[in-house]
C-alpha cells in the first residue's frame, strides 16, 4: 500500500492528480496481486505433487506481469475515460 501511495504522490507531483491516481492504483493492485499468488502458487504446486520453488516462480512471474499491463490499462481508462 505505501508503493501506491508513493507512487501516487511522485507522479501527482510531476504529471498531475490523473497520472498519480492511475499509477498509485495500478501498483496498489498488481503489488497485492504478486502477493496473493506468491502464497497461492506453492499450495498448488504442492497438491499437483510438484516441487513448490520449481513450480512457482516461473508461473507467478508470467501470471503477475501479463495481469499487470491489464490492470493498468483497465485502470486508465476507467480514470481517464479513454
Amino acid at each position: 500500500m505505501l508503493l501506491g501511495v508513493l507512487g501516487f504522490l511522485v507522479a501527482s507531483a510531476f504529471y498531475g492528480m490523473q497520472i498519480g491516481a492511475v499509477i498509485g492504483l495500478t501498483l496498489l493492485n498488481i503489488c497485492t496481486l504478486a502477493a496473493t499468488l506468491s502464497g497461492v502458487m506453492p499450495l498448488i504446486g504442492r497438491l499437483l505433487k510438484v516441487d513448490p520453488a520449481v513450480f512457482a516462480n516461473p508461473f507467478i512471474t508470467t501470471i503477475v506481469d501479463a495481469t499487470g499491463l491489464i490492470i493498468y490499462f483497465l485502470i486508465a481508462r476507467a480514470v481517464l475515460g479513454l
